[in-house]
């Protein structure tokens, strides 16, 4: 028996739309970890005494997967997140490959509200990711230096997309 044919109109869009929201969150993460710190690193040679070497001694070294080696030098080198963080994104990964890979097997019993706690952690995770991010590419500007901006809790562009979609989808409110 198909299980998605018992799902009422409400319960079906419910559920896309909240797979929709953890594809949109995990993009989010994801385009705060790998391509900027690759950015950094592209074409540019540091200097003696600097605390950067290369992409491949800095990030790499730290482990083979890219995607974890960028979380583990956010956390450990940069200090922009925190453990909790990494597993935070990490769930939130995890979460985001089963449903890409087992969707229709799961898009009637996703238990949503069960979600509620790491959508919680990834909120905090993205808001670090982002104010971070929103910094090392804006704050080192003497314009914005005297513009009396609280870097603590600025927001960038990545967090503002992911409020405003939770804001529309009410689900964890």
């Amino acid at each position: 028996m198909n299980k998605v044919a018992n799902l009422t109109e409400e319960e079906i869009t419910q559920a896309l739309a909240y797979v929709g929201l953890v594809f949109v969150a995990f993009e989010l993460v994801k385009s705060l970890i790998v391509n900027p710190i690759k950015a950094f690193y592209a074409d540019v040679t540091f200097g003696v005494g600097m605390p950067f070497k290369s992409y491949e001694e800095d990030v790499l070294s730290r482990h083979k997967d890219q995607f974890e080696a960028c979380l583990l030098y956010l956390r450990d080198f940069m200090k922009a997140i925190d453990s909790d963080d990494v597993n935070a994104i990490q769930g939130l990964r995890q979460h985001r490959n089963e449903l890409a890979h087992d969707l229709v097997n799961r898009l009637h019993d996703l238990q949503i509200a069960g979600h509620a706690p790491l959508f919680r952690e990834v909120n905090t995770a993205l808001f670090k990711l982002s104010n971070y991010r929103t910094y090392m590419e804006i704050g080192s500007d003497p314009h914005f230096q005297k513009m009396g901006i609280d870097w603590d809790t600025l927001k960038g562009h990545e967090y503002l997309i992911l409020e405003d979609v939770l804001g529309k989808l009410k689900m964890f409110s």
